[in-house]
């Protein structure tokens, strides 16, 4: 069998090919200039497989944009690690481009990937990418010292607190730019090959999500009801930057796990001004089902015999996953696939319907 091998986003996944190289590991290592905003979908299951400490290489670079989207991806990743009592380190290159994942068990490197695929939901999932799967611990000790030798030393904890407060005050009384948008397609000058077709998620500007209703702590009540018409539906400590007007929020109560129902997002998000809330972010949101939402305690549809029904191996979330673990951990959304959203939505209709 060769300690190399060639992978791809083509057949498979980068999510599952991350998965694959820290079975029977105590470390990973992520190393990638691009990061995702939300880590606790793919670190959940990283963690299940016994992963005791993470080491995140990555940029921070000054004057970027690219400031926002890394406040929230670094909060989300020392949150999940601090909450699941692993240890983690974070350095800085600011020349980074290169991307790598590796594993190591006892301080030994076990396999790793040397890949164009940055760790973000397009680059894990979506993006045509290739790389190299290595398995020779001396090249990837070799290849992770040099990795080393030019990277920052790790930020402390009260550092990294200081850089997520800062890009916060700076963009707290400020509008995001836009990013600049064109009218201009030229698909008519080339053909594509019918396996190059993406039908699942980029043909839509719709972000489709799970959405939990109360806590673990603070079950939502068999009694309960969003409002039949507009519900403000909350989120967590951070700006919820994913969720855009027009996307859909599937929402379930914990506790029962039962569907409450859809909803329209029709604003941005904003802030309930309350400094003490535990969810301080909301979105006001336009009910899609009423009729299901007025007996949702009624239906018995919840969360896990929906996905029962529902092909095991089919990636559900929009960056590869198969489960919904993370929500279990007080995440307050998880993005989906196309075709899982429309699954939940589609038994919510068919409940109606009966």
């Amino acid at each position: 069998m060769s300690s190399i091998g060639i992978i791809n986003n083509l057949s498979s996944n980068y999510y599952s090919h991350i998965l694959d190289i820290v079975d029977n590991a105590d470390t990973i290592y992520i190393i990638s200039p691009f990061l995702m905003e939300s880590f606790e979908t793919i670190l959940y299951e990283i963690f299940e497989k016994g992963i005791k400490r993470v080491h995140l290489v990555t940029t921070l670079k000054n004057n970027d944009i690219d400031l926002i989207r890394k406040a929230n991806a670094l909060h989300s990743f020392c949150s999940y690690c601090m909450e699941n009592k692993v240890e983690f380190n974070i350095y800085i290159d600011n020349k980074l481009h290169g991307k790598i994942y590796a594993a190591s068990k006892n301080g030994v490197y076990t396999s790793g990937i040397l890949t164009s695929a940055n760790f973000t939901d397009s680059g894990l999932n979506r993006n045509h990418e290739w790389g190299v799967h290595i398995q020779e611990p001396q090249t990837l000790k070799t290849l992770m010292n040099e990795v080393f030798s030019v990277c920052s030393a790790p930020l402390s904890v009260q550092n990294i607190s200081a850089i997520i407060k800062k890009v916060d005050d700076y963009f707290k009384n400020k509008q995001e730019p836009d990013i600049p948008t064109l009218d201009l397609t030229l698909d008519e000058f080339v053909e594509y090959g019918s396996d190059t077709i993406d039908e699942s998620d980029d043909n839509t500007d719709i972000r489709y999500f799970i959405k939990p209703i109360g806590s673990t702590d603070s079950p939502f009540p068999e009694s309960g009801k969003l409002d039949k018409a507009i519900a403000s539906l909350h989120f967590a400590k951070r700006r919820p930057r994913a969720v855009r007007i027009g996307d859909i929020l599937i929402c379930y109560a914990v506790g029962s796990t039962k569907l409450i129902g859809y909803y329209e997002v029709i604003t941005e998000p904003a802030l309930t001004g309350y400094d003490d809330d535990r969810w301080p972010w909301s979105v006001q949101a336009r009910n899609l089902c009423s009729d299901y939402s007025e007996n949702w305690v009624n239906i018995n549809k919840t969360l896990p015999s929906i996905r029962a029904e529902y092909p095991p191996d089919k990636p559900i979330t929009h960056i590869g996953g198969t489960t919904l673990g993370a929500l279990n951990f007080g995440s307050d959304k998880i993005r989906l696939t196309v075709p899982f959203a429309k699954h939940l939505m589609q038994a919510i209709e068919e409940a109606v319907k009966k």
